[in-house]
């Protein structure tokens, strides 16, 4: 598999999206014209998926293509950035002021 590519992280938000939807793997994959092993194997990260099958998901599940594939790429500044927004939305000011210490920290190691 592709290693500048997060395909865990595309498949995530494709189940994410899928369930928000609620729908089934079944249903997603007969729209697909797909597989029920093949829908999972793209929400697991055990194929890469290409972007044509990708648009089609876009319109399915009425999202932004965009939304699956910005901060993706493993090298890019941006990369996870929406998922640590959102893991830090139901933290306290306290709890999310010790991450930032860490993070912090973590950058004072690197120099």
């Amino acid at each position: 598999m592709d290693k500048l590519i997060d395909y865990k992280l595309i498949g995530k938000r494709v189940k994410e999206k899928r369930l928000n939807k609620q729908l089934t793997q079944e249903q997603v994959a007969e729209y697909l014209n797909i597989s029920n092993e093949y829908m999972s194997k793209i929400e697991n990260a055990k194929i890469e998926i290409n972007l044509k099958r990708l648009g089609q998901l876009s319109v399915l599940l009425e999202t932004p293509i965009e939304y699956f594939i910005a901060g993706v790429t493993i090298e890019a500044p941006a990369y996870k950035a929406s998922e640590l927004i959102k893991l830090l939305e139901d933290l306290s000011p306290k709890e999310k002021d010790v991450i930032y210490n860490v993070i912090e920290q973590i950058k004072k190691l690197r120099k």
